[in-house]
């Protein structure tokens, strides 16, 4: 059980303030964490142009770190205006 506790507490990033607690008082504060950042995630990714649900998943899963990773990427790059195809060309350009 302390195994578990200590991977989830990294994942959350709770275990950063090297916390000294038993196992169930570490899970319950890392998934008490992971809960209040995933919204928080959530919401900071659809104002940057990203998926609500997908970062409100990983924001659960990795609570500190997704929140830190979505902060640092940029909104996504638009894509190209599709040009009208000129192929073939007219028989001027040939």
């Amino acid at each position: 059980m302390q195994t578990l506790a200590t991977i989830i507490a990294y994942a959350s990033g709770f275990a950063l303030m090297r916390p000294h607690e038993s196992a169930a008082n570490l899970l319950a504060t890392s998934l008490a964490v992971d809960a209040s950042l995933a919204p928080l995630t959530a919401i900071v990714a659809s104002r940057r142009g990203r998926g609500v649900m997908p970062w409100a998943i990983v924001g659960f899963l990795f609570g500190l770190w997704a929140f830190i990773t979505v902060l640092l990427i940029g909104r996504p790059k638009p894509a190209m205006p599709r040009q009208p195809s000129e192929f073939p060309p007219t028989s001027d350009a040939a």
